[in-house]
């Protein structure tokens, strides 16, 4: 039965790419990662736009290293097929190990389209916004008593206010890849 015979298998493609995102962040597989996304495809967070694969190798590299890995857990993913485009709005958590104990971090929604490639559905957009302030007790796999490094959440990087829960679609016309 062919994709289009079953209107589920759509949707159990969407929410695999959505799962191996978090999956692939958390066990730090960025060429896997990069591939989520079309070649030209684009991630918004904290005010920064990442387009491309090169663009968003570098920016998951930067933002993922070792030490700040944690549990990306994505959940309540509302899908909505509009042409051959999929949006999809989706709620995070992503935990961390603390000193006593795990700690969330951050939470939010993750705004998407996905286009179909071949079998799978890849990212053309993805865009991060929280819904509060990112945590701030020490958080990581190494302390940071050491002063070369700087922890994650010490660097002022939120959503701008007037952008929080106002995700309105792309910030660019995508039309599908052929």
């Amino acid at each position: 039965m062919l994709d289009k015979d079953r209107p589920q298998a759509r949707e159990e493609k969407i929410r695999r790419t959505i799962a191996e995102f978090g999956h692939f962040t958390d066990s730090g597989n960025y060429e896997e990662w990069v591939g989520l996304f079309t070649e030209t495809g684009s991630y918004h967070m904290f005010g920064q736009s990442h387009v491309g694969h090169k663009a968003l190798r570098a920016f998951i590299e930067d933002d993922q290293p070792p030490h700040r890995r944690g549990l990306h857990l994505t959940t309540d993913s509302l899908i909505t097929f509009v042409g051959d485009c999929a949006r999809v709005r989706s709620n995070f958590i992503f935990v961390a190990s603390g000193d006593a104990a795990p700690v969330i971090v951050a939470g939010g929604q993750y705004h998407d389209i996905l286009v179909p490639r071949d079998e799978r559905w890849l990212f053309q957009e993805r865009e991060t916004t929280l819904f509060g302030p990112t945590a701030t007790v020490a958080w990581g796999r190494k302390g940071f008593d050491d002063p070369k490094i700087v922890p994650w959440f010490a660097v002022t990087r939120t959503t701008p206010l007037e952008r929080r829960g106002t995700y309105d679609g792309p910030q660019q016309q995508i039309s599908p890849e052929k």
